[in-house]
């Protein structure tokens, strides 16, 4: 018997002593009420704080769901707040100097007095890639993505998305894995290399075909979020128009 099926054995038999003893149930514990707040701040495509247009930023907290706009330094407050979870959403309507990708904070616990929660969001870039080029380098043993780009006098990133059939893009249900380039200043082109290894574990199995969407990328995105059903990122800040490409897996 190895190691894990003992760590099987011990549970189910503490299981079973206390599946018959059913004590009195113990009273809920305290519940209070307070305030949440905190600062929304703001980051543009190369991830640098910006520290204007901060005022006007809707944050929507819920169960049962309040809304506040910040003030003018990114400020914002709920108060009434009852012990309990919640989860919260910000999002910048103004457009103004940038337009932000959204972000959410998902049932995290709101227990008494005042709970601090600052909250990111980075720019949605301007820029993307101009072309992707995707081949199977038989001198590596690797996918080979090769990016066109317009110069920048900042550095810059590209995130890419592989799937391993062609609906391939930034929603959960349409990647298996993710890459960040990062771009030199003054660079107009790149080359990522995709690992053999990674896209077998994804199942993408030497001579099938692995398919690959490109976007502009903020540098050290905030506004990414976990999606709590299937455990994968949201990326809400990228670039409004994306390249794709296909190429054999090695």
């Amino acid at each position: 018997m190895n190691n894990k099926q003992l760590v099987g054995v011990a549970v189910l038999s503490i299981g079973s002593v206390f599946a018959g003893c059913k004590g009195k149930q113990g009273n809920a514990g305290p519940s209070y009420t307070g305030a949440i707040t905190g600062h929304i701040m703001l980051y543009d495509q190369y991830g640098t704080k910006v520290t204007t247009g901060l005022s006007g930023i809707v944050v929507t907290c819920y169960s049962p769901a309040q809304t506040t706009t910040t003030d003018a330094k990114g400020y914002y407050l709920f108060t009434g707040i009852k012990t309990g979870d919640y989860t919260m959403t910000v999002h910048d309507p103004n457009a103004s100097p940038y337009t932000y990708g959204d972000n959410e904070s998902v049932n995290f616990q709101y227990l008494a007095d005042t709970l601090i929660k600052d909250v990111k969001l980075s720019a949605i870039p301007s820029f993307s890639p101009v072309s992707m080029t995707a081949f199977l380098s038989t001198a590596t043993g690797n996918d080979s993505l090769v990016f066109t780009i317009a110069a920048d006098t900042r550095v810059r990133d590209i995130i890419v998305f592989v799937n391993n059939n062609s609906t391939v893009n930034n929603l959960p249900a349409n990647y298996l894995l993710t890459y960040i380039k990062s771009v030199p200043a003054n660079a107009t082109s790149v080359i990522l290399l995709v690992p053999a290894n990674d896209l077998h574990d994804q199942g993408i199995n030497t001579g099938s075909t692995a398919y690959y969407a490109a976007y502009g990328y903020p540098v050290s995105d905030a506004s990414i979020y976990e999606d709590i059903t299937t455990g994968k990122s949201i990326y809400t800040s990228l670039s409004a128009s994306s390249v794709t490409a296909n190429a054999v897996a090695p």
